[in-house]
């Protein structure tokens, strides 16, 4: 049976391959991932040069280090409103708060200890003042009126770091060191601060991800990821307690002030994708390429995963299992649109990867 024409030229189908070629560079690996980057592993070899078995301030130094600047910068702010709120509480509403900006130097003391952590080979003592940071900041951003987002963009470069870090740690830590280092950032994203935001939760997870390259420490992965879970579950447990006792309970203040429903559904919707993104990467790191695979094709109704799975097959030239998976992808869903190939590769989305496929099969010698 003779293969349609594709309506879509062919100059769009060599970019297609060269963007599947290129997601593969990223990872490193043998497929696509979504939390892990080679770039972290470079990153952090470069860092190793620098490192040194060098002291890192004492946790109880570390946190006065840390809060100094924080305490001033919130005093700041309540001498603002010398009137007492109407919750009989002093200081000023963070509606009427003046945005932060990042150059006000409230942070200074995180940026302090971050520093001499990063430097240092001393790895479960600096895990735990790089937890300390974390959680910190994270709490201070929900105390500002961050509308500009610069509190928010410090929080996400903190977490990288911590992820270029713990590559390190995985790398060069034994791993009973390395399990304890890990272990002090897990305790951190299942804080309070953290389980309100399963995305930045499971990106500090994802910490555990170079720990799945060997047998030995495969476990602290697991580990982590079922901490993760068990903390979710009590979230969601509580929320729905909240829902049932006071419906206002789940009232939370944005940045700009505003009071946003926090409901159960909404985060753990959030959290079972991130986790599901995340238990995609810890089989590639593990070298389960073809359950990995599986795990994409069985997920075709999830967009980053369904954009992945093309990609594989692009990059390896399936071009008959690349046509019965978009096609699949189109009968379950024709709007499904696409999360990770952009839209100048593929401008009729899925029906763009169709006619590719059935192109190189009109077009096989």
């Amino acid at each position: 049976m003779t293969e349609p024409e594709p309506t879509t030229p062919p100059q769009h189908f060599e970019a297609l391959r060269d963007f599947a070629n290129d997601l593969l560079n990223h990872s490193g690996l043998q497929g696509p991932t979504f939390l892990w980057d080679r770039s972290i592993h470079d990153d952090a070899q470069s860092d190793d040069v620098e490192r040194e078995n060098i002291p890192v301030a004492p946790p109880e130094e570390a946190k006065q280090t840390i809060d100094a600047p924080i305490r001033w910068y919130l005093r700041a702010m309540d001498s603002l409103s010398p009137t007492p709120q109407a919750d009989g509480s002093d200081g000023i509403n963070r509606a009427d708060m003046p945005t932060f900006y990042y150059s006000t130097g409230a942070l200074s003391g995180v940026e302090a200890v971050v520093g001499n952590a990063l430097m240092s080979t001393r790895w479960r003592d600096a895990a735990g003042n790089l937890a300390t940071a974390l959680t910190t900041t994270s709490s201070f951003l929900g105390s500002i009126a961050d509308r500009e987002g610069e509190g928010l963009s410090y929080l996400k470069r903190l977490i990288d770091e911590t992820r270029i870090y713990f590559d390190s740690v995985a790398q060069h830590a034994d791993p009973v060191t390395g399990g304890q280092a890990l272990s002090e950032i897990v305790s951190a994203a299942c804080q309070e601060d953290f389980r309100f935001n399963p995305v930045q939760m499971v990106q500090l997870i994802a910490c555990s991800l170079p720990f799945a390259q060997w047998d030995d420490t495969r476990v602290f992965v697991y580990d982590a990821i079922d901490r993760a879970q068990a903390t979710m579950a009590s979230v969601e447990r509580d929320i729905r307690s909240n829902d049932r006792d006071d419906p206002a309970g789940n009232l939370m203040m944005d940045s700009e002030g505003n009071l946003v429903d926090v409901s159960a559904s909404g985060i753990r919707e959030q959290f079972d994708m991130s986790m599901l993104l995340l238990q995609h990467d810890v089989l590639r790191m593990c070298g389960e390429d073809d359950q990995a695979d599986r795990m994409l094709s069985e997920h075709s109704d999830i967009e980053p995963m369904a954009d992945a799975y093309a990609a594989q097959l692009i990059r390896r030239g399936q071009w008959r299992q690349l046509r019965d998976f978009a096609g699949r992808v189109l009968a379950d869903d024709p709007y499904q649109q696409m999360a990770l190939i952009p839209p100048q590769l593929a401008p009729d989305e899925w029906h763009t990867i169709l006619d590719l496929a059935q192109y190189e099969l009109a077009h096989e010698q």
